[in-house]
């Protein structure tokens, strides 16, 4: 009965201790997710641009990404599953692109706000524009209201139709 009790309270305690806000840094070999920038913003046109993105983390550890480029050629990994695809974008997905890009506002990621989710997805993402590079990483704690949101909504999606 004791035993039972003992591991009903262990569980409780991980279960509430999930997703919960802390002061204590991440060890140092988990970089703890920034939701800055790491260079300046993205200039005001955009004629050749490369983005990568990094979806991984989550309870089933998953490690997929893409790299798409301005002429619509893309890759798909998922590291898991050890796949790949390649292909090229339709006209319309590659215009929502750009048309996400140019709307980015990565001023409106604030600074991490001390959140740490242990099964929360992890998102890396890199532009690289007319010889410029911004680069930022979020979490699903810190995606909202990071300006970022719609552009890795649209990357995710990409992804699970390139690997269905």
């Amino acid at each position: 009965m004791m035993r039972t009790f003992v591991l009903l309270v262990f569980l409780s305690s991980l279960l509430v201790s999930g997703c919960t806000q802390t002061v204590t840094a991440e060890p140092a070999q988990t970089p703890a997710p920034r939701s800055t920038p790491t260079s300046e913003a993205l200039p005001e046109s955009l004629s050749e641009w490369t983005i990568m993105m990094t979806h991984s983390g989550g309870i089933m550890g998953l490690s997929r990404s893409i790299e798409i480029s301005s002429d619509g050629k893309f890759t798909v990994m998922d590291n898991r599953a050890n796949k790949t695809v390649t292909g090229e974008l339709a006209a319309d997905d590659l215009s929502k692109l750009n048309e996400l890009l140019m709307s980015i506002d990565n001023r409106a990621a604030g600074k991490p706000d001390g959140m740490v989710c242990a099964d929360c997805f992890i998102y890396d993402l890199e532009v690289r524009a007319n010889g410029q590079r911004s680069a930022v990483r979020l979490s699903d704690i810190s995606l909202p209201n990071s300006g970022y949101e719609a552009l890795i909504d649209q990357l995710r999606g990409m992804i699970d139709t390139a690997l269905q």
